[in-house]
């Protein structure tokens, strides 16, 4: 039996996956997932395989993984990464980036409740601290 034995539709295959036919395009165009056969109309044919394939990228969206992370962790699956050495650098990687993003986030938190607690909460709009931050020539810039 091979691999494409029952071959999905492109619109089958997307609904399967939990995307629309625009992404299978888009990941087949990102290299994420490997050109389809086609019928002889050129109408894309997919396999469970790729199906899977797909759902793995969504999920790994979810959990905040870049397209260019993604292909990583894909190369991995694949087995074209094979040492634990490279997998783990994958993974520092990832962890560094999201170490940055709560350095972000504390900071951003920290202006953004100095802000709150300046806000009086009545009085005209025009003299809200967080209106005033947030436009050009701010006070706060």
């Amino acid at each position: 039996m091979t691999e494409y034995q029952n071959e999905i539709a492109t619109g089958k295959a997307a609904e399967m996956a939990g995307v629309n036919k625009e992404t299978l395009r888009f990941y087949e165009k990102n290299g994420l997932l490997n050109p389809p056969p086609r019928t002889a109309a050129g109408y894309r044919l997919y396999s469970e395989k790729d199906i899977d394939r797909v759902k793995f990228i969504k999920n790994a969206q979810s959990l905040g993984f870049s397209l260019v992370e993604i292909k990583a962790l894909l190369r991995i699956a694949d087995g074209e990464m094979t040492s634990p050495e490279e997998v783990r650098e994958v993974a520092k990687q990832k962890l560094a980036t999201i170490d940055e993003q709560i350095l972000q986030l504390e900071k951003l938190r920290s202006v953004l409740s100095g802000l709150v607690q300046k806000c009086e909460s009545e009085g005209s709009i025009c003299n809200c601290p967080i209106i005033e931050s947030l436009s050009v020539g701010g006070k706060d810039d």
